[in-house]
């Protein structure tokens, strides 16, 4: 447990918490039969990015016992260290590679090349040696700084110890510095083992050996010591003198080659850091060792891949402290150290969340308003690109890390395959939303892959806790199985009052809850404490994929609708699939052993990482979490001043969803919209009428469906204003599908307008109509009430006019302010499109073909924006016309611009901070 001690009280400390700036802390030990603490002192991470008050001095940090050592010893001399090497600029601060850098460099090109040049000989060369043998200077190391010129045979004394060294010999007929390998130096010289470097006095004649160390590979002769261990025992195995000397061998029995710890140590880091092949590696090696003969050097890929596997597996048995038998408990102590892990358990967990026995006590009494300070937040999430290509593989490979890391026991999972047939209520989405990972399982997209894919299990600090490989897709059983394989580590077995609260997001959590605790049930039938903890387990949608839900379930679902989440958006599993993916190209094609522990290993490493940096990941996290709650803390003592008399009635409402009895979930986040009236709703409303009307009305009158028509010229004008949009286009850009969508949008208007001038007839008896254009239809008025009054031809007013001329005029209006209300909608809808094409853009970018139909779209998308606005206005247009409203600003219908539709751009990557940033 950890427990801050207050210090330093003239720091400037927060208004709201008290005590959060201390620079010391105390840490509880619970795994013994009591409790103890140490104290330690530590400089706060904050007080970097803090200025020092003016208004108090800060006393200075205490100093120790162990402070007066380490000032010692920086007074001993100039020793460098790395925080406080100086970097690229005078500042101390690191800087970009700029055009002044380069020109620097530039301008001292002639020195840097004589240097290099200067190299490939020695004035030394060929002078008599300071041995006093009498022996000339032929030989220098091209891997020690300075490349001294020694002899023969001072050189190899100089490099017993470093016999992977290449040696640079003076060729005295070309003129040139040749690359020889230690033991070809002298005729006699070996790599000696047993005696720190001296050829054993029993030793054999020495043997050819294959030595790979980082700069490259070797072709040497090793001689054995011979020397025997005991009475009447023989000399030590060839392969334990190779470890002993520090170089791993490639076989128990005769070894014929070995390894370096630094080549192994160095191809780990490589491969945990850029995803290098094994393959890639080897091939570096060998040029390295000669760069234009490179096939001529040994080829030691097969038992490499063997050799590497089986060390990673070694240090990681040693990092975890099994080669001390922590699996028993220390001297007393009634507990193994960590009694949460199962036996033998090789993977890291994550440090910072919380671990009862561990670092927290067993039993905590936190209310449960505040039980999110002891929950563990954990994500599952599918990647498709650590897949695993059909091999032919007999199975015989060992997986030296089955069920002891990350994946669970090969053999469970093979009898568990029928669990994971996707049946078809998994594909279903209680809310409709299309989740492709679910709904497409058994596609052919997963032809030739006898792994799809694996499933995580990871914490909200983005540290992995199990993997599960897919068969074919994303079914819910592979999410139970890594669920319960992740809260395995470090859930049972506990009772009641010390289980952790479990809190996990899923992009599926909607439909993978539903028969969860059913489902673990027929899976783990006899894991009766995985049954008691899913059957209180909370659940929700990671913050990016909630909106590609439904509406229920977005009242259901959402993260930020639920209280104690301490804003848990449960998107971090998605972290690791940028440092795994790289991965992928060449594990999918190992067999399902070796698969299986390079994933363990690189995964192990990233967890490492996180380890190491949790304590500065917390402090960042403490630090935003004062900052954001004293900006919020404000912005709600505002809020509830402005509202004091409803605050406490709000204060009374359930945060919990609801379901009303018309089977509607309502939550109280959820926004009150009221439904729009639309130009659809209110033609209908108007037809009713008129039928009505018309009903009373003498049969032998004629019948004037004065909504309908009016509907209908409203419908010719939109066509005839996207006619004009077009054309536009095709000006600019003369494309043949374009020119053929105006041929029919011209065909359709005519056919329209006949029959409108038909039924007009009837509205406007005496009113005489031009012929018809029909090449440019378009181009023709349509006459309703809004237009004749524009023109003069009808006043806009409620007094003036026949009684017909009121009714249309009323019907417009109506009509009009539908239109001007679905404008808005459709506005909004083509914003919206708008963005999507700017967001698929980079997608569609695969050659000359896509970059052309990507920029068609993006013109589509914005020409469909702004004929919506141009619609809009002109129902506005009419409506003032009409006398219905003036040109004002304050009227209901005010003037659309293309700035007044401005939207965050969403095909934009979200900016580091972005998610911090408030307004206030």
């Amino acid at each position: 447990m950890l427990k801050r001690v207050g210090k330093n009280k003239a720091k400037k400390t927060s208004k709201h918490l008290n005590a959060t700036l201390q620079d010391s802390y105390e840490i509880t030990y619970h795994s013994g039969p009591s409790p103890r603490k140490e104290s330690h002192i530590l400089d706060d991470p904050l007080e970097s990015t803090q200025k020092p008050s003016t208004s108090a001095p800060i006393p200075p940090p205490p100093v120790t016992e162990e402070d007066d050592f380490f000032a010692a010893e920086e007074d001993s001399g100039p020793l460098p260290a790395y925080n406080t090497t100086p970097g690229d600029e005078k500042t101390g601060e690191k800087m970009r590679q700029t055009v002044a850098h380069m020109a620097e460099l530039k301008s001292q090109e002639s020195v840097f090349l004589d240097c290099l040049l200067a190299s490939h000989h020695n004035p030394d060369v060929l002078t008599p040696c300071a041995c006093g043998r009498g022996l000339a200077r032929k030989v220098k190391c091209a891997d020690c700084l300075h490349g001294v010129v020694l002899c023969p045979q001072c050189w190899v004394d100089a490099h017993r110890a470093n016999p992977t060294h290449w040696a640079l010999v003076w060729n005295t007929n070309e003129r040139y510095f040749e690359r020889h390998d230690f033991c070809r130096v002298l005729g006699s010289a070996s790599v000696a083992l047993g005696h720190n470097g001296r050829r054993c006095p029993a030793a054999d004649a020495a043997k050819s050996f294959t030595l790979v160390d980082t700069n490259g590979i070797h072709a040497t002769a090793i001689s054995f010591c011979r020397c025997k261990t005991g009475e009447g025992q023989g000399p030590k195995p060839e392969f334990e003198q190779l470890l002993c000397a520090g170089i791993f061998p490639a076989t128990v029995k005769q070894p014929k080659t070995g390894y370096t710890l630094n080549l192994l140590e160095h191809y780990r880091e490589l491969r945990n850091q850029s995803k290098i092949s094994a393959y890639s590696f080897i091939l570096v090696l060998q040029r390295l060792a000669d760069p234009w003969f490179s096939d001529a050097v040994p080829d030691i890929y097969t038992n490499f891949l063997a050799i590497t596997r089986f060390h990673q597996t070694l240090d990681i048995i040693m990092r975890r402290g099994y080669a001390h038998d922590v699996d028993t408990p220390l001297d007393g102590e009634t507990e193994r150290p960590y009694p949460n892990r199962p036996i033998g358990y090789l993977g890291l967990q994550c440090v910072a969340c919380p671990e009862r026995g561990v670092n927290m006590p067993r039993i905590v009494n936190v209310p449960n308003y505040l039980r999110h300070t002891i929950s563990a937040f954990k994500t599952l999430d599918g990647n498709f690109k650590a897949n695993q290509f059909t091999k032919r593989d007999n199975g015989t490979d060992i997986s030296l890390t089955d069920g002891r890391m990350y994946f669970p026991l090969q053999q469970e999972f093979e009898e568990m395959k029928d669990k994971f047939i996707v049946v078809e209520e998994d594909k279903e989405v209680p809310c409709g939303a299309h989740i492709g990972s679910i709904r497409h399982q058994g596609s052919v997209k997963w032809g030739n892959t006898a792994i799809s894919g694996v499933v995580a299990c990871a914490c909200d600090h983005a540290v992995v806790g199990s993997l599960v490989d897919m068969l074919v897709g994303e079914a819910f059983a592979l999410g139970t199985l890594a669920l319960r394989e992740s809260l395995k580590t470090n859930s049972p077995p506990h009772d009641k009052e010390s289980t952790t609260p479990e809190v996990f997001s899923y992009d599926s959590w909607c439909s993978f809850v539903v028969k969860l605790r059913r489902r673990a049930i027929e899976m783990f039938p006899e894991e009766t404490w995985l049954h008691d903890l899913l059957a209180k387990i909370e659940g929700q949608i990671p913050a990016d994929h909630i909106n590609g839900h439904g509406e229920e379930c977005r009242t259901i679902w959402q993260a930020v609708y639920f209280a104690c989440r301490a804003h848990f958006y449960g998107e971090t599993a998605e972290v690791i699939w940028a440092f795994l993916n790289p991965l992928g190209s060449s594990t999918r094609q190992s067999t399902g052993a070796a698969r299986h522990d390079i994933m363990n290993f690189v995964i192990d490493a990233w967890n490492t990482w996180k380890m190491l940096h949790a304590a500065r990941l917390l402090a960042d996290e403490r630090r935003d979490a004062l900052r954001l709650f004293e900006l919020h803390m404000a912005v709600l003592e505002d809020l509830s001043r402005q509202h004091l008399d409803d605050v406490v009635e709000w204060s009374r409402l359930s945060r919990i969803a609801t379901k009303t009895p018309d089977g509607q979930w309502h939550s109280v986040y959820q926004h009150e919209s009221k439904t729009v009236v639309t130009i659809e709703s209110i033609l209908s409303t108007l037809v009713a009428e008129e039928e009505q009307t018309l009903s009373q009305v003498d049969e032998r009158q004629p019948r004037t469906p004065v909504a309908q028509w009016i509907h209908k010229g409203i419908m010719i004008e939109r066509e005839q204003l996207l006619t004009v949009a077009m054309v536009g286009n095709y000006r600019s850009h003369p494309l043949q599908d374009t020119w053929d969508a105006i041929v029919k949008l011209r065909e359709s208007t005519n056919a329209n307008l006949k029959k409108f001038r038909e039924q007009q007839r009837l509205v406007y008896p005496r009113l005489k109509l031009s012929a018809l254009d029909p090449d440019e239809p378009e181009l023709t008025a349509i006459q309703l009430p809004s237009y004749r009054i524009k023109h003069g031809q009808r006043e806009a007013s409620n007094e003036g006019g026949t009684a017909e001329d009121q009714q249309l005029r009323a019907a417009e209006i109506q009509l009009r302010c539908g239109q001007a209300n679905s404008g808005i909608l459709q506005v909004q809808q083509a914003s919206l499109g708008l963005s999507a094409v700017k967001k698929a853009r980079d997608q569609d970018y695969r050659g000359q073909a896509g970059i052309t139909r990507t920029k068609r779209n993006l013109q589509k998308a914005e020409l469909l924006k702004t004929f919506e606005i141009t619609m809009y206005n002109r129902a506005r247009t009419a409506l003032v016309h009409l006398g219905y409203q003036d040109h004002g600003s304050d009227t209901p219908y005010r003037l659309l611009t293309a700035s007044d539709t401005w939207r965050k751009d969403t095909h934009l990557h979200r900016a580091t901070g972005d998610s911090l940033k408030r307004c206030v």
